[in-house]
């Protein structure tokens, strides 16, 4: 009787194969939760770029930081439904500045933050919480 010869995985190569898929999804997941921040982030800026041109915009044509103290009294301009963001804008008291501001599911410390300075047209971008590191 001869004997039949099976083949099949032994467990140290099974273990080794773990150990790998281990290794390289350590080394990939911080990347992926970073580029999910890199995201959530160009969102923010897209949002918050198209809310400072309206903003320069309005204060062109009505000369007066009073006519644009309000994103209903913006030209063609209102905050979309974001599943990532609450919104917010604010017109300076000084009557020169406005501030655009993207809080992460409505949080006080995950921001982006525009302020622009309506007589220069500068624009100062502060990152806060998760979105501080970003490179963008």
């Amino acid at each position: 009787m001869t004997r039949l010869k099976t083949k099949a995985f032994t467990l140290i190569e099974i273990i080794i194969v773990v150990i790998i898929i281990g290794v390289l999804a350590s080394t990939a997941l911080p990347k992926l939760a970073n580029q999910v921040s890199v995201a959530k982030a160009a969102e923010a800026y897209s949002i918050l770029g198209t809310l400072m041109r309206k903003i320069m915009e309005c204060y062109t044509m009505a000369e007066n930081m009073n006519q644009c103290d309000a994103v209903a009294k913006l030209p063609s301009f209102a905050f979309p439904s974001s599943a990532n963001f609450v919104y917010s804008y604010v017109a300076g008291a000084s009557a020169t500045s406005a501030t655009g501001t993207a809080s992460l599911g409505g949080s006080t410390a995950d921001v982006i933050t525009f302020t622009i300075n309506v007589t220069n047209g500068s624009v100062n971008k502060l990152k806060g919480g998760i979105f501080s590191n970003l490179k963008q």
